[in-house]
């Protein structure tokens, strides 16, 4: 059989099991929406998730430039011996960048939420968060799928994207009747989530490459301790400007935790390379 008769089924897989990713969940609550799962009526739940979804844009911007730039740089070190090092380098700044993206939009949320006109909507802002976190997990995906494109293995990208597929369907199917919008937001994260993973054990058997992936858990899981930190305290004291404040400050110590750790990896940058040479106090 020749290779492009493996490959292009494949990458049609691809684009039907993304597709149903991307798009299923909004025909599916249309389809499944329930009074009892909240809202008058299937179009404004819509409405309201499809105005909340568009405040992860920043992450999903972020993970789409870097799947154009990234895959001709992955496949030009190909031919390095170093490049295993080199991938696991660029998934740890990857991580970095999303995480410190998370931390922008979510502390900052009574700022974004301006973008959407009808205040009416921001009742549906509890899903930002875990369509970010969805976003974050999707970008990693991008970033691990290295191993079956450098393998010519595309027939693994499309069993796991079609693996997503199943998942985002199913747990539409069971929950949007009771929960609405919110099963959508949860059945992306979960989708993603589970591709993400699925990858990572399927290819670190097929090509190793040593992720540092304790300490990319502990930015991420950091990450999200922090965003419950300023939601629990700034639900009991509802102060503008002390919700300003807490972002402020929890967005800067989480900035220099990551360079305090990384403080080696940002020394060789060209700009802040030269504060960063000192010895730390």
């Amino acid at each position: 059989m020749e290779r492009n008769d493996v490959i292009q089924p494949s990458i049609n897989h691809c684009r039907t099991g993304g597709m149903i990713n991307e798009t299923a969940d909004r025909i599916m609550l249309l389809k499944w929406w329930t009074p009892a799962a909240g809202g008058s009526d299937a179009e404004s739940a819509v409405g309201i998730y499809s105005a909340c979804y568009k405040l992860s844009i920043l992450i999903t911007l972020g993970v789409q430039a870097f799947k154009m730039g990234a895959e001709p740089f992955f496949f030009n070190q190909a031919a390095s011996d170093n490049a295993p090092r080199i991938y696991a380098r660029v998934m740890k700044f990857f991580v970095i960048t999303v995480c410190l993206m998370f931390l922008f939009v979510v502390l900052y949320l009574d700022i974004w939420k301006q973008f959407i006109r009808n205040p009416e909507m921001w009742v549906g802002l509890k899903v930002v968060p875990i369509l970010l976190l969805a976003n974050m997990f999707l970008g990693i995906y991008y970033n691990l799928s290295i191993w079956y494109k450098l393998g010519n293995k595309t027939i693994s990208g499309a069993y796991i994207t079609i693996i997503g597929a199943l998942v985002t369907v199913l747990i539409n199917y069971i929950f949007i009747p009771h929960y609405g919008y919110v099963a959508c937001a949860w059945a992306t994260f979960a989708c993603y989530g589970i591709m993400m993973v699925v990858s990572y054990i399927w290819g670190q058997k097929n090509y190793r490459i040593p992720y540092a992936t304790n300490k990319l858990l502990a930015y991420i899981i950091v990450a999200v301790v922090c965003y419950f930190i300023h939601f629990y305290i700034i639900s009991a004291f509802p102060l503008a400007w002390l919700s300003y404040s807490l972002a402020t400050v929890l967005f800067a110590l989480y900035f220099l935790l990551i360079i305090r750790i990384e403080r080696k990896e940002f020394a060789q940058f060209p700009v802040i390379g030269k504060y960063l040479k000192k010895p730390l106090p």
